[in-house]
């Protein structure tokens, strides 16, 4: 891959979690509604703010189309720590791609929820609840991910590593901080529901940042790259 490309789609991770973090803003999603609210209490967000529930959708559904330009340069340079093994190299193109598909299901779930605010609010409550449960707890693909990175970094046992092990070590933190959130199924209110610190917050707090950090490393890996010939 040109290094010119590389340099630009490793800040296209960034660039679509500003995207996610803008469009729940717009939707009103942020903070997210408690998932201990009435029918009628959840009706009457989307009632009143379908619009901007229906675009907030669409941009993160957009959202998915920079990430993978970033999966391919975090494949990329895994190939670089593994040569001709490429193990964790297949397993994170695979799992980051995996990751995207609840990226597009939950915001479609919202979408149908406002779509048709006539309908009953039971059944608008019930596309909330499947909007939200798949955004905070269909994680194991990011989980494994962020996790095969860490492996790969800390795999890496070459004279001049692609990146420093603290890096590794940081991923495989991140992963871990990610699980959480498939516990919100069991929660309404307090730290393991959807809108809990545990449960909901903790993931995007640890995988946020975690993309950022990738992209400043993955821009220095790439330098170096380029100063190896």
């Amino acid at each position: 891959m040109d290094a010119r490309a590389q340099k630009s789609f490793a800040w296209s991770g960034p660039i679509s979690m500003l995207m996610v973090l803008i469009a729940v803003s717009m939707s009103g999603f942020l903070p997210p509604p408690s998932p201990g609210a009435s029918a009628e209490q959840i009706a009457a967000i989307y009632r009143a703010n379908g619009s901007s529930i229906c675009a907030g959708g669409i941009l993160v559904m957009l959202s998915t189309a920079p990430f993978l330009l970033f999966i391919a340069v975090l494949s990329a340079q895994i190939k670089r720590i593994e040569g001709d093994r490429r193990t964790f190299t297949y397993a994170q193109l695979a799992a980051g791609t995996a990751s995207m598909t609840p990226i597009i299901l939950f915001p479609l779930a919202w979408c149908v929820a406002a779509f048709r605010p006539e309908r009953g609010a039971e059944v608008i409550q019930a596309f909330d609840d499947l909007g939200f449960m798949t955004m905070v707890m269909v994680t194991p693909p990011a989980v494994i991910q962020v996790l095969v990175v860490g492996l790969a970094i800390l795999s890496d046992t070459g004279a001049r590593p692609v990146f420093p092990r603290w890096v590794g070590y940081a991923s495989v933190l991140c992963a871990i901080a990610d699980v959480p959130g498939l516990l919100c199924v069991l929660y309404k209110t307090g730290p393991f529901a959807w809108n809990g610190i545990i449960a909901g917050a903790l993931p995007s707090l640890a995988f946020f940042p975690w993309v950022i950090l990738m992209a400043v490393m993955l821009t220095k890996a790439i330098k170096q790259q380029e100063a190896e010939g």
